[in-house]
């Protein structure tokens, strides 16, 4: 198995010229890629599809896996300048890198991402060629009951990082598990909650919901404050210093990588989740815990150091086995098997050298594109540093360019609109934000896994073991947080006479968990006419859903009934008044591009923007060449997509 001979030979086969300049190429350009908002290097993979099926498999190798392995290095640029995800696996870095940046500390965050980034890569790989001889028993143990175990547990280690609010964070999971559901059924080709469109029968997007959930919130807030992304005014701390604390951390990056290869290996269950898991994780397993969310370097290296060692874990089903474990590892595995590379016994016997070949190209290309991120780290930490008047236009325009690539449909701006006033809502009331995206994620599994457990061993799967064991796991992970927070509340009442301040709670948080129990029984009403394959799931969301939010208003009237006088949190009006304005500008620049059509709403919107908050025309026209031309390269230049008509032309044209 371990034959150096076989070894060198594959290693041999990726460093000659041409396999090593296309790796080289791939890297580069799939780094680009996955640095633009919602655009990720997927869509360049899928792109040189058709030229990677005529190279020869050592060709193929490293050109395909140079692009995919390191999409989840140059997407964190994103997701800490300006709290969009690059891509899934960069979701959970948003929560503590963004406040980073915040913070005064983008190059810091940077430095302890990349570091950690390189280090889980190589760890994956170790792993991967250390766990081939015995990985097949293993893998193949785990089964539907299982897995729908670890999803449940991921969700509710996720959910309950809320802190003092684990009931918003259960429901937010619910509220997730509930908008999973639209779509068509697998089970029963019922369309839930479609209300007749086309454009949901596939379900809603999930860039779409992180935009939405995450992006579009905190740009509100950036204009609200009228600062800077850096609130000090400052880079603070270096770039090495980041790579200081991966080292000072160095367990957790081994804990976390640990999970991001068992993530990836497990057939199915979404590598896009690893970073989730290793957040939870991090939080978890500290002793202190009051920075996370708050700016929390650790915060930034679980996440990293896990979504770059599941690719390691990712190749093992997708090899061994031909399961890929995401939609990057399907494509890799049908240019795989076209150029000759057969996934199964022969990648373990006559084909073995090609596994060595990808493991070098998961370790080289891995360290480069890392070479490259920290060169550029400084730069692009600058960008926390530029006026909100410049910033804010073109983030909007980066989160239209991000949600219209989805579909190329203009339904996709209006799904933006809508998770976004859902995520303006729970940033205003303080729910927790991280479980709802994760549950979108994982609610197809969870319903696929509950399905075929109860076909297959009816109701002898809950005494499995391995169910039993992870089952364990979900209750430490619900009550031992509890326990201990209550544990802490009793000393510090015991160290302080005084009753501690109870805030009052904002009205409209009631209001919207009235809301959201209202929605969940109108979704109960209109699934009572369907099959039980379909409405099964439904109403166990639903009804979790509705005795969570009853919960919380519960204690919502019991917090009214018992806060200390003047508790209210004093707002700012001036604050309240430019976040109005920011979701007026959001909204208006939404119209024009109905209107108008895009081409002139991207060009008009940051030169408006710009010029009416102060600044000169040189940037303003500056900034709307550059939004019209971004527009452009994407959607001309790389797609060739079909405009919809702006309908000031069609009422002039008279057309219908």
């Amino acid at each position: 198995m371990y034959d150096i001979s076989i070894v060198l030979e594959g290693l041999s086969g990726i460093l000659q010229p041409k396999p090593f300049l296309l790796m080289v190429m791939g890297m580069a350009i799939s780094s680009v890629f996955a640095a633009v908002p919602g655009v990720g290097s997927l869509l360049f993979l899928s792109m040189m599809v058709p030229y990677a099926m005529t190279l020869t498999p050592y060709e193929c190798i490293a050109l395909v896996l140079g692009i995919a392995t390191v999409s989840n290095t140059a997407n964190t640029f994103s997701s800490v300048l300006i709290a969009v995800p690059g891509s899934s696996g960069s979701q959970a870095t948003i929560v503590d890198g963004y406040p980073m940046a915040r913070n005064g500390e983008a190059r810091r965050a940077f430095g302890a991402a990349y570091t950690a980034s390189a280090i889980g890569a190589i760890f994956g790989a170790m792993v991967f060629v250390l766990c081939l001889p015995v990985v097949r028993p293993l893998v193949l143990a785990v089964g539907s009951p299982e897995l729908m175990m670890l999803v449940l547990w991921g969700l509710c280690a996720v959910a309950l990082l809320g802190g003092n609010a684990p009931l918003k964070g259960l429901l937010a999971a619910v509220i997730g598990l509930a908008i999973a559901l639209i779509g068509a059924d697998e089970r029963s080709a019922i369309e839930r909650f479609t209300f007749d469109s086309l454009y949901l029968v596939q379900g809603v997007p999930l860039i779409i919901v992180a935009l939405g959930i995450f992006a579009v919130p905190e740009l509100i807030g950036l204009a609200g404050r009228g600062t800077s992304v850096s609130t000090t005014g400052t880079l603070g701390s270096g770039t090495l210093q980041g790579v200081k604390d991966v080292f000072k951390n160095f367990w957790l990056v081994i804990r976390c990588s640990t999970i991001g290869v068992w993530v990836g290996a497990m057939p199915g269950l979404g590598s896009s989740v690893a970073d989730w898991f290793a957040y939870a994780h991090t939080v978890q397993s500290s002793r202190d815990k009051k920075m996370f969310g708050k700016g929390d370097v650790r915060g930034v290296i679980g996440p990293e150091s896990s979504n770059n060692a599941k690719e390691g874990g990712a190749l093992i089903p997708t090899t061994l086995f031909g399961i890929p474990g995401s939609t990057s590892f399907a494509i890799i595995l049908y240019v795989f098997i076209a150029v000759g590379i057969q996934p199964g016994q022969s990648m373990l016997t006559t084909q073995l050298p090609y596994l060595y070949a990808m493991v070098g190209v998961l370790v080289i290309a891995n360290l480069m594109a890392t070479a490259l991120a920290i060169g550029f780290s400084g730069t692009f930490a600058k960008l926390s540093l530029l006026e909100p008047r410049l910033i804010f236009p073109m983030i909007v325009v980066l989160c239209f360019i991000g949600a219209f690539s989805v579909s190329y449909s203009p339904d996709d701006l209006i799904a933006l609109v809508v998770f976004s006033t859902i995520g303006t809502v729970m940033k205003r009331y303080d729910w927790p934000r991280p479980p709802l995206l994760l549950a979108v994620v994982l609610g197809p599994q969870f319903e696929t896994y509950l399905w075929l457990s109860a076909d297959r061993y009816d109701f002898d799967w809950i005494t499995r073991p391995g169910v039993l064991i992870v089952l364990a796991l979900i209750a430490v992970t619900i009550f031992l947080p509890m326990v201990w927070r209550n544990f802490k509340r009793l000393q510090t009442r015991n160290r302080n006479a005084a009753t501690p301040k109870v805030e009052r709670p904002a009205p409209g948080d009631t209001i919207t968990l009235l809301a959201v129990i209202g929605v969940l029984a109108f979704g109960c009403w209109i699934a009572s006419e369907w099959p039980e394959r379909a409405s099964f799931a439904v109403f166990t969301i639903a009804g979790a859903g509705i005795f969570l939010a009853a919960v919380q208003i519960g204690l919502n009237l019991y917090h009214l009934w018992t806060a200390t006088p003047d508790a209210a949190v004093p707002s700012d009006a001036a604050v309240q008044r430019r976040e109005v304005e920011a979701v007026g500008w959001i909204l208006g620049f939404f119209a024009a591009c109905f209107l108008i059509g895009f081409h002139a709403a991207f060009l008009l919107f940051p030169i408006l923007y710009i010029r009416l908050k102060g600044g000169s025309w040189v940037l303003a026209l500056f900034c709307g060449g550059l939004s019209l031309g971004m527009l452009l390269a994407v959607f001309e230049g790389l797609i060739k997509v079909v405009w919809p008509a702006p309908l000031i032309y069609t009422w002039f044209a008279g057309e219908p």
